[in-house]
């Protein structure tokens, strides 16, 4: 039977049907009362207000479910109405209409030709009963029995129709609501995350909108693509070889039409076994399309044009301001982080550009956060980054230390700005910041950023220990670890990490010299603390074999995704292990996911059997993510990262180590301001 055969109407209305035999029953007891038949018609009567009281009230169950036994029940008492007052000649026939109007309510063309045959036999059954059969042979008779059939009949097409009209208003409003909700939930998605898209990564932002475009408009393809430096990501739901993407022509197509119109564009043709195609641009700031999401795979109207422009909406402004920090923001700052800074030092050397680049360092920040505490320490990070970046491009490098890039290498010029820089860093800080500014040229030639940055570091080394708190270097110097280290090496594992996960290499920078801090707190001999910094920098390089579809999934992992990444230490240790300049870091690589009380992986290992190398980094890194903003931390304030990590002390975490850490915060801006005395 069809969806739209469905029995209308429902059980609600029954109610009012048996409202309607009561105050018939009770019309008829009056009349019969006045004109005195016999026995049968007032048990008739009787028996349509029991029918009808039983409705009311809800006794009658099976009448609920079945609207044939009720059309069954109103025949045979009209029928035995009919025959007590006359049969053939009874007044009363016209009641059989009346229960004909049941036949509305019952479903399917078997049940409609029963209750035909139900009423209308019915009618010949009482003239038989009432005038003996030979009554059956005559004209009016027959003539009325058809009638009633006709009747039943147009009665049942009636119901055919409304249950038709039933079943298309249920379906439409099913369909209204759940393109309400698919767009109650893109709206909540662009809401919700729309704050989140400012510190991200040009690569995070096309991810998530790819992403928010299929779950919120269905399908099983997604894409976004800009016009300019060719950013583009796709996703695909489905087993296949092959999905639509940037390099089809069909593709390309859509987004510069999209782009070129202002409004949606659609195709039909079939890519890759993927059919229906929706195109929205994304609008830049400035005005114009800056590029386009599509979804593809599925039938794609109004509604979903409209929440894709939502999304859109969001990504397009996301995207223009990520162009000046490719890698993401520094949610404390508000500044390009160090990986925005790497990719936009690598780009403006690659074009020959000449630079100056600044190392800033603020100077105090622990002594400030003892005096004033951690959220006004984040507070002055905030005011200094809003300071520097006031007419220059200027990054957060990490902790108090930040980069400016200025153009041009004129040495007069770059001191003039230095000293302008030591002098906003100190009014906004106060009398509690020593800051302190180093510097390097680079011209044509330099295209590594990484030797620029290792100089203009150590320009602000020799910066701290000078009178005016300015250093500076005239070209990018050679800088060497001690004891010889392979830095070569070094960079290119966390260069291949970064290129696989943007924005871990801040993350493994940062937990590195935390790590550093601590092992000096606790007193290690420097080649210890070499070794400790080298492994913390290392310690997640096994997510270089770790799937893609499992390292950047925005949602929970599975039981078996988790068991796969769980194996990241192992793998690290199976890369690092035949560079024997190395060896010394595995320690930390291989179990840096231990637990002091043993419920660690990937060994077990509990107390001072894990190596303590393993458990310094362990420390580190889970405070650095904490308190670090998405993707790699939690956005916690280093107060309360640091209370969390106390309260674990002892179950997840070395306590000496932990204390350690504690001595570290507070600490370690009174010994630096002790040695520069």
């Amino acid at each position: 039977m069809d969806a739209s055969d469905r029995e209308i109407p429902g059980p609600s209305a029954l109610p009012v049907v048996g409202a309607v035999h009561v105050t018939l029953a009770v019309f008829l007891f009056v009349i019969l009362a006045r004109t005195s038949p016999g026995t049968v018609a007032f048990l008739s009567a009787g028996a349509a207000l029991v029918v009808g009281v039983s409705l009311v009230v809800g006794w009658s169950r099976v009448l609920l479910r079945a609207p044939l036994a009720l059309v069954a029940l109103d025949a045979f008492l009209v029928g035995l109405l009919v025959a007590g007052t006359g049969g053939d000649g009874s007044p009363y026939f016209p009641l059989y209409s009346l229960a004909a109007l049941g036949i509305v309510r019952v479903s399917g063309l078997s049940r409609v030709a029963v209750a035909t045959v139900l009423i209308a036999g019915g009618y010949l059954v009482a003239v038989g009963f009432a005038d003996g059969p030979g009554a059956l042979g005559d004209a009016p008779a027959g003539l009325r029995a058809g009638f009633v059939a006709l009747f039943c009949v147009a009665v049942g097409y009636l119901g055919f129709g409304l249950r038709r009209l039933a079943g298309r208003e249920r379906g439409l409003s099913s369909d209204l609501a759940a393109e309400r909700d698919r767009a109650a939930r893109a709206e909540g998605l662009v809401s919700g995350f729309g704050s989140a898209l400012g510190t991200s990564s040009i690569e995070e932002i096309l991810s998530w909108t790819a992403g928010a475009a299929r779950d919120a408009c269905g399908g099983t393809y997604a894409h976004v693509a800009t016009l300019e430096e060719n950013h583009h990501a796709s996703v695909f739901e489905g087993d296949t070889d092959a999905c639509p993407s940037w390099w089809h022509p069909s593709i390309q197509g859509l987004v510069l039409r999209a782009c070129r119109g202002g409004g949606a564009a659609r195709i039909e043709e079939e890519i890759h076994g993927t059919k229906g195609f929706l195109a929205v641009p994304m609008e830049s700031a400035g005005g114009g399309a800056r590029g386009a999401v599509i979804v593809g795979g599925g039938e794609f109207g109004a509604e979903e044009e409209r929440v894709l422009g939502l999304i859109s909406g969001a990504a397009g402004p996301a995207l223009e301001a990520a162009e000046e920090a490719p890698g993401g923001r520094d949610p404390v700052s508000g500044l390009p982080n160090r990986a925005s800074l790497h990719r936009v030092l690598r780009r403006e050397l690659s074009q020959g550009r000449a630079l100056t680049v600044f190392a800033v360092e603020v100077g105090g920040l622990g002594r400030f956060n003892r005096t004033h505490g951690f959220t006004a320490g984040d507070r002055l990070l905030r005011r200094v980054g809003v300071r520097l970046g006031g007419g220059r491009r200027a990054f957060h490098f990490g902790g108090d230390e930040f980069v400016v890039v200025l153009g041009g290498t004129d040495e007069a010029r770059a001191r003039r700005a230095a000293l302008a820089i030591r002098q906003a860093v100190s009014e906004e800080a106060g009398d509690l910041a020593r800051p302190a500014v180093g510097f390097v040229h680079a011209g044509a030639g330099h295209e590594d950023p990484d030797p620029v940055l290792r100089t203009a570091l150590l320009a602000l080394r020799e910066a701290r220990e000078g009178t005016d708190g300015v250093a500076g270097f005239p070209a990018p110097v050679e800088v060497t670890e001690a004891g010889g280290r392979p830095t070569g090496i070094v960079e290119a594992l966390v260069g291949a990490l970064e290129a696989k996960d943007p924005g871990i290499g801040e993350h493994l920078l940062n937990t590195s010299g935390i790590a550093g801090d601590i092992a000096r707190a606790m007193s290690l001999p420097e080649e210890q603390v070499e070794d400790l910094v080298v492994g913390a920098l290392l310690h997640d390089i096994g997510k270089l074999g770790v799937p893609d579809h499992i390292l950047h999934k925005p949602g929970r992992l599975t039981d078996e995704e988790y068991e796969r990444m769980k194996c990241h230490p192992t793998l690290g240790g199976e890369i690092v292990s035949p560079i024997k300049a190395l060896v010394s870091a595995l320690p930390a690589i291989n179990h840096h996911h231990e637990r002091f009380d043993g419920n660690g992986y990937p060994d077990g290992l509990s107390g001072e059997d894990i190596p303590l190398a393993a458990r310094v980094v362990a420390v580190a890194d889970a405070f650095d993510a904490m308190t670090r903003d998405r993707p790699y931390g939690y956005n916690v304030s280093r107060e309360a990262a640091l209370q969390e990590m106390e309260d674990n002390s002892g179950t997840q975490f070395d306590p000496g180590v932990v204390k350690a850490l504690r001595q570290v915060l507070d600490d370690t801006e009174g010994r630096r301001a002790g040695s520069t005395a």
